[in-house]
Formats: C-alpha cells, sequence, structure tokens
C-alpha cells in the first residue's frame, strides 16, 4: 500500500490488556477495545473487495481483541500513519508484550463494520505463528507502560526517521518473535546489539565492556554487568554454532538477548540520541 499521509485508519489488534475502553497515547494516536467481531460482517468485507478477510475469522473467536486508530498530524515528520501504529506496537513489544499482534488495517473501526463503503483494508504485519515465552508475555498494560510509551514515543519515532541503525534495532525487537526457531531468533538479537556497539575484533570482551561501561556506573554493577554480558555472548555463541543444550539455556538465552537489546534501544530513546562508538568510549575512559 501507498506512503499513507492523509485520514484516519484503525489497525486491528490481539494480545493485550488494559483499563478502560480507550487510551489516547498521542492526539493522533489511540487505543481502543474491539467488542466483538462478527463472521458476517467480515465476509461482508470482502464482498466490498477485502479478499482477505477469511485470514481475520480466528480472531473473532479471541478476547483481547483492539485497534489503533492513527490519524493524520501535519505538525509530526518521520513514520506515517500506518507505521506510526507499527512504532506503537513495536514499543508495546519493547515493554515486554510479546505477544501483541497488528492483524490488519481498515478505514472505519472495528467496532462498526456495518454500512462500510469505499472499502480501504489490507493485512499488516500479521503471522499466524509468533514465538512465545512465558517470562516476556505480559499481558497487562499497566500505567507506567503507557506513560512511557506516551513520553517518549516521539522520540523514538524521530530516531528511527534520522538513524537507519536505530530503526534497525526497533524492526528487530519486534521481528523475532515471527523466526522460525529460537535459536534463528538469537541470532537476530544478536546482529541488532552488535551493529548498535560495531565491533570486529576481540568482540566478546570488548562489546560487553562497552555495554556494561554504557548502561551502569563504575563500580560493581558495572562489573557484575559486564560479566553476565560476556556469559550472555558465549551462550549466544553456543547457540548459534549449534552446541548441545538444554531447551532452557536456549529459552534463557532468548530472554536475555532480548533484555539486553531492550536497554540499548531504551537508552537512546530516553537519551534521544542514537549510540556512537565516541559514547562507548566516553562511558569507558570518563
Amino acid at each position: 500500500m501507498e506512503f499513507i499521509t492523509r485520514g484516519t485508519y484503525y489497525i486491528l489488534g490481539n494480545g493485550i490488556d488494559f483499563e478502560g475502553d480507550e487510551i489516547e497515547i498521542l492526539p493522533y494516536l489511540k487505543i481502543r477495545k474491539v467488542k466483538k467481531l462478527s463472521v458476517f460482517e467480515l465476509a461482508s468485507l470482502g464482498a466490498k473487495g477485502f479478499s482477505q478477510w477469511s485470514l481475520i475469522e480466528p480472531f473473532c473467536y479471541l478476547k483481547n481483541n483492539f485497534e489503533i486508530i492513527s490519524s493524520e498530524n501535519e505538525s509530526t515528520f518521520g513514520y506515517d500513519i500506518l507505521n506510526r501504529a507499527w512504532l506503537l506496537n513495536t514499543l508495546l513489544v519493547l515493554r515486554k508484550k510479546t505477544n501483541v499482534n497488528s492483524v490488519a488495517l481498515l478505514n472505519q473501526s472495528w467496532n462498526n463494520l456495518k454500512n462500510v463503503n469505499d472499502v480501504k483494508a489490507n493485512l499488516c504485519d500479521y503471522h499466524v505463528k509468533m514465538l512465545k515465552t512465558e517470562s516476556l508475555n505480559e499481558l497487562k498494560v499497566e500505567s507506567a507502560d503507557l506513560k512511557w510509551i506516551k513520553v517518549h514515543y516521539e522520540n523514538a519515532n524521530t530516531l528511527a526517521f534520522e538513524n537507519e541503525k536505530f530503526r534497525y534495532a526497533l524492526e528487530v525487537i519486534n521481528s523475532w518473535r515471527y523466526s522460525v526457531d529460537i535459536k534463528s531468533a538469537i541470532a537476530i538479537l544478536w546482529a541488532a546489539i552488535e551493529s548498535i556497539v560495531d565491533v570486529s575484533i576481540e568482540i566478546s570482551y570488548r562489546l560487553s565492556l562497552s555495554i556494561s561501561s554504557l548502561l551502569c556506573e563504575r563500580g560493581d554493577e558495572r562489573f557484575k554487568k559486564f560479566k553476565e554480558i560476556k556469559k550472555l555472548y558465549g551462550l549466544r555463541s553456543k547457540v548459534v554454532h549449534g552446541a548441545n543444550l538444554k531447551e532452557s539455556e536456549i529459552e534463557k538465552a532468548l530472554v536475555e538477548s532480548f533484555k539486553l537489546l531492550s536497554e540499548l534501544i531504551v537508552h537512546m530513546i530516553e537519551k534521544n540520541k542514537l549510540v556512537k562508538s565516541s559514547d562507548f568510549e566516553n562511558a569507558i575512559f570518563k
């Protein structure tokens, strides 16, 4: 679909729960619960041109459906209307809502599918199968999650618009869930981490030193973080290179790799700047 800059679109999603019926993230971006989806009303969308309607039918029988309402905003640059909804979805994943799933877009609310004219609809970043791990599967969107997203949403939007590395990190923190297996997910998470740190020799030591220095104050906390990252990198290498590991060890590597990439992304969003080599050097030596 073409770059969308006008109008309002409603992105059907599933996989989170929140208080109330509607939450305003920003004046042009809201989340609203979808009370009920009807198979017959979905079929009517098919008759009006949405040929993929049948793929949405399973959501008629699920709880926790919602829609992201994304509208034009003349004062904002960066992502278009639909990708701003994707960004909100991704920031929810960053807050450990890893079951959140954007399914399909429509130019009318999914709460009112009757009398839809001039249908504009399509599937979004929808995958039938996602990797799931219980320790990252938080269903409830808490007030702290919403506050953080409201405060930092535009920072993330601006950074993504201006920096390819940051945009890649965001894409990975969302898309690892669609990997064919956990080992592949770990590999792409670390590809994003290594892209941010950008080291090519003595990777384990220098990467661990750089990240721990950036994220932690000098002292015991930094040393502990250094050892944790170095150990995690060793586990990552064993997983990627096919070592015989227990399923629990592989899942731990996935969870900890996700958390580490999340920490780096959050650091950049909250500082409102892309991390550069000079930032790592300053963190280590100053």
